[in-house]
């Protein structure tokens, strides 16, 4: 009894925690149960032959503060474990580095917010620190939106599942929705963001590009040529195709695209056209200088126009350009349309004529002036002197800027003679929207200029609000640039007297004058 009452406690303590510790790491239960169960049991034996003891402690003036810096403790444990519980939650992320570098895109958030259906990512990756920078972004992919999930299988540990896919190397990641499947082996938010647009969305896109009038040629890897154009909507599962419109516009087309034609289409054609439109169809129609592709009437019944003008630009000359090059500035962009609200790149327009939007507009027409150029630019008519290759600049016979280069019209379509009677239980379908993009230019879209500032973001994001597919409109993932910081000649003296000779001196007269003091005490 005498060693129970001496020792009770403290062993009792022991194999209570020594129990738990083992239990946690244990698959057996038996184990905590045997060794906690003793030790409780010592630890009660203990504190029934020590009660006096025990009691004389709890109230005396240590055991009260001890009691005190437990409360204390424990409403410290409580109010951490709240803000966790309220920040998992509730929470937001706030990115601070210049460029937003470990933030989404745009494009990828709108494509998250309206995912229709659950998504579900395998990762076939090792267990090692390469997969840290995928993890990481599929982290932010689930913070925007619930309907993702995400997994990681070791092809190696796991091969009847690695089989089942049908897994051949290491780094695939496969998204699935559905009956859909895509997949992808760079772990990059262009790769992701494209697949899960693959994965989730039902019907197919058609782009048609007209042919057999001088346009662009969609095939053409050259500066003329529309091949970069192609490769990027392709990127987003659009399917893009040649149209030759004497055989008319196919049913399935989602957009019709006629970029730059040097030849008037033919009455028959423009006929096609008219009617494409008034059956809520969407044409994204570029016309350059010096051109008329016959579609006057067309345009006149959204209210548009485009001259017979060329536009000219002083600020140009600043980016190194021609004055016949006009610039798009970051501010000259309309800032509610779906297409420019999130669009802050400048973009050029070689040798382009301004568009007109007609002060009273056709009933069922709303139009917007997406692109302006600056108030230095004036349009001046062409004369005929761009065929020699040459333009005579009279600023004073001109129209001041700024000018319109890219308009967006829309108009609800016809309804038919005889609607069909929908069912009792089903609301009646919304009536087609006929949708128009009018630019002044073509060449902007073109191998030559796609890449150059935002003019193939720009273009996308036109052919995507004409596809009706608003989650793509914006501006596509960002890339991350060096951040470089130049000194001058003063700069870099002061610095470096300042941190290399000041600083450590002033540490060391700091510290001599605390020994002296402290000497002299």
């Amino acid at each position: 009894m005498k060693i129970l009452r001496d020792y009770g406690i403290g062993s009792g303590a022991l194999l209570l925690v020594l129990g738990i510790v083992i239990g946690s790491m244990a698959t057996d239960r038996r184990v905590f149960l045997s060794i906690g169960g003793l030790g409780l049991v010592l630890l009660a034996a203990g504190l029934a032959l020590n009660r006096e003891q025990v009691l004389a402690f709890l109230k005396g003036r240590t055991a009260r503060a001890a009691g005190a810096s437990v409360g204390y403790t424990l409403t410290v444990v409580a109010v951490v474990l709240l803000v966790n519980f309220l920040s998992a939650r509730h929470h937001k992320r706030f990115d601070l580095t210049a460029n937003a570098a470990f933030s989404l895109s745009e494009q990828t958030i709108k494509v998250l917010e309206s995912l229709p259906r659950e998504v579900a990512v395998t990762a076939f990756y090792q267990e090692d620190p390469t997969r840290q920078k995928l993890d990481d972004l599929l982290a932010e992919y689930k913070y925007h939106s619930p309907k993702l999930s995400f997994r990681y299988v070791d092809p190696d540990k796991n091969p009847g599942e690695a089989k089942r896919y049908g897994i051949t190397e290491y780094g695939t990641i496969v998204i699935e929705s559905g009956k859909q499947e895509s997949r992808v082996n760079t772990a990059d938010e262009e790769s992701l963001t494209n697949a899960l647009i693959k994965v989730t969305t039902d019907r197919e896109r058609v782009v048609y590009c007209t042919t057999g009038h001088g346009e662009h040629d969609l095939g053409n890897g050259e500066r003329s040529g529309l091949s970069a154009l192609k490769g990027e909507l392709e990127k987003q599962h659009y399917t893009v195709k040649p149209l030759v419109l004497s055989q008319g516009v196919p049913a399935d087309a989602s957009v019709v695209v006629i970029a730059g034609p040097q030849k008037a289409f033919l009455d028959a054609e423009v006929k096609m056209i008219h009617d494409y439109l008034d059956r809520g169809g969407h044409l994204f129609f570029m016309q350059d200088p010096g051109a008329d592709a016959g579609l006057g009437e067309v345009l006149a019944g959204y209210g548009a126009s485009v001259h017979h003008d060329v536009i000219v630009d002083k600020v140009s000359r600043l980016f190194g350009g021609d004055y016949l090059v006009p610039l798009v500035p970051a501010d000259g962009y309309d800032a509610v349309h779906p297409i420019t609200k999130a669009f802050r790149f400048q973009t050029f327009y070689p040798l382009a004529a301004s568009v007109e939007i007609k002060p009273s507009l056709p009933e069922g027409v709303t139009a917007t002036r997406l692109a302006q150029t600056s108030p230095l630019s004036w349009a001046q008519p062409d004369n005929g002197e761009l065929k020699s290759g040459h333009l005579t600049l009279n600023e004073a016979a001109g129209v001041r800027g700024p000018l319109v280069v890219g308009a967006a019209f829309t108009r609800k379509a016809a309804a038919p003679a005889k609607p069909e009677q929908p069912a009792k239980d089903k609301p009646s379908p919304a009536p087609p929207e006929a949708r128009l993009l009018v630019f002044g230019d073509s060449d902007f879209l073109s191998n030559a200029y796609f890449n150059d500032s935002g003019n193939g973001d720009l273009a996308l994001s036109g052919i995507a609000w004409l596809a009706e597919h608003e989650e793509l409109v914006s501006i596509r993932p960002k890339t991350s640039l060096p951040s470089m910081l130049t000194l001058s000649r003063q700069q870099m003296f002061f610095y470096l007297w300042t941190i290399v000779a000041v600083a450590p001196l002033a540490v060391i007269v700091v510290g001599v004058g605390i020994w002296v003091r402290r000497k002299k005490l």
